[in-house]
């Protein structure tokens, strides 16, 4: 009788110190690592077209055929940006996919963008890096992509790019919760649910 009392005192003392670990856990441990979680200002895709971008699409909605107007609006990029730690919400386009890992993908502001249809222009598009790989996410769910920007063109197999970002996380893009619209539409930008 004195064992199976020994025995299940023990027990209990196991389970208190589990649900003690737990709760320290949930009250001590958790936010800190949620608190390193890197952070980065969040951006919409109109923000990376710089005024003449903006100014040379008006343009060209009078005139769709000035090549001048046209080159001005799809290269033109923001140097502010440059080493500023941003987060965007977009498409994946994966550019080496091995399994469900990444290294290097694209990050674009509408779905099938680069495989089903045309690349968006230069200025719309965000050659992606991942210095460890990045999980693979479907290119029709949007993914909410932070890391530090660079102003610098980038060359790959399915479009041209006028950004590079390392990256720290990637996640699924998560709604507002306002009834606002987060994202504004630059006029003359493509249509895309997270401009």
């Amino acid at each position: 009788m004195g064992i199976l009392r020994g025995v299940l005192i023990g027990l209990v003392v196991l389970l208190a110190a589990s649900v003690g670990g737990l709760f320290a856990a949930r009250q001590i441990i958790l936010p800190r690592m949620q608190a390193e979680r890197p952070v980065g200002i969040p951006l919409a895709w109109n923000l990376l077209l710089p005024e003449e971008a903006v100014l040379a699409y008006a343009t060209l909605q009078a005139n769709p055929n000035d090549a001048t107007a046209l080159l001005i609006a799809e290269t033109s990029t923001v140097d502010g940006l440059d080493g500023t730690r941003l987060s965007v919400s977009g498409f994946m386009v994966p550019l080496d996919a091995q399994r469900d890992k990444t290294h290097h993908f694209l990050l674009v502001p509408f779905q099938g963008a680069c495989i089903h249809t045309p690349a968006p222009p230069p200025n719309q598009v965000i050659s992606v890096y991942a210095e460890r790989a990045a999980r693979l996410y479907h290119n029709w769910r949007p993914v909410t992509a932070t890391g530090m920007i660079s102003v610098a063109g980038d060359s790959t197999a399915l479009a041209e790019a006028g950004y590079v970002m390392t990256l720290d996380r990637l996640e699924l893009y998560q709604e507002p919760d306002d009834s606002e619209p987060r994202f504004p539409v630059a006029e003359g930008a493509h249509r895309s649910p997270l401009l």
